[in-house]
């Protein structure tokens, strides 16, 4: 489906939102990291040279929620001398139930749970783009939502589609489903996550279709456990597998070890999903130690 872009509608709905509503008095909320750490490269990402760095992990989040707006910027480090981004990851209009701007994220792969570092389900895509940046959204019901959500572009005009997402929380477990479509392109995703004492496991499935005319089958799936093995250690390890096209899999495991105001850390991203540009794009070990603020 053609039409205007939505963005720039958006954009101007939420500064006229913001100006004919009463000022509310506003605590931005700051939160970030900052450390050091040794990051070396193996298999397919042998050729890389390893690199000890104080400046790849710094990050700020600042937050603000006016009641009727909600924004949320990142400042990072981008790994070079000085180097930053500045980036607005989310910036939407509320008005009850309905919220309309940029949500960095898709309502199509919201069942997707406990799991975003290889795969984070099947979103909406054409050859025009994703959806995860722009959206009008209707809180139907508590884990029930649906949205209108349209592609971001310069070349074209944008695609419109609509998303669907369901989240069933029965403390134990949380079970769901989530999908959509846009022009020729689909998805549906299904997830469960379960507590079990001081583990957390997840599973998911995602499939559909992306791109335009001539589309791309796409299947995912995998599992991952978070395991609170004391109050100071925690372990994640997570599974991804394509289950079409190059039928790519791969692993992240990461162990944290919370000591005062410090943390250190073992990462490993392991496989040839890890090293496909597409994802991780390297297998490597990461050793660290980090502040949270």
């Amino acid at each position: 489906m053609k039409a205007i872009k939505l963005a720039s509608v958006f954009a101007v709905s939420a500064v006229a939102a913001a100006v004919s509503t009463s000022t509310f008095a506003v605590e931005p909320v700051f939160s970030g990291e900052a450390g050091i750490e040794y990051v070396s490269y193996y298999g397919e990402s042998k050729d890389t040279g390893d690199l000890a760095d104080g400046t790849d992990l710094g990050e700020v989040e600042l937050s603000i929620d006016t009641g009727v707006v909600y924004a949320e910027i990142e400042v990072k480090t981008t790994g070079n001398d000085e180097g930053t981004d500045i980036n607005f990851e989310k910036l939407y209009v509320k008005q009850g139930a309905v919220s309309f701007g940029r949500f960095d994220g898709s309502v199509s792969t919201g069942a997707f749970m406990g799991m975003d570092e290889l795969q984070s389900g099947v979103d909406l895509r054409t050859a025009q783009g994703d959806t995860d940046n722009t959206g009008l959204r209707y809180a139907v019901a508590p884990g029930l939502t649906v949205a209108l959500e349209a592609t971001t572009n310069s070349n074209d005009d944008s695609d419109i589609g609509a998303a669907i997402s369901y989240v069933v929380d029965l403390d134990a477990v949380k079970l769901g489903i989530s999908g959509g479509a846009i022009g020729d392109a689909n998805s549906v995703n299904v997830g469960a996550q379960f507590n079990a004492g001081p583990a957390t496991l997840s599973a998911n499935y995602g499939v559909g279709e992306t791109g335009t005319d001539n589309t791309t089958d796409v299947q995912q799936a995998g599992f991952g456990v978070e395991l609170a093995a004391t109050d100071a250690l925690t372990l994640i390890l997570q599974y991804s597998k394509d289950l079409e096209g190059d039928k790519e899999d791969g692993t992240y495991f990461v162990a944290e070890y919370a000591a005062g105001d410090l943390t250190y850390y073992y990462k490993n991203y392991n496989g040839d999903l890890a090293a496909d540009s597409s994802y991780e794009g390297s297998e490597h070990h990461t050793v660290g130690v980090k502040a949270f603020f």
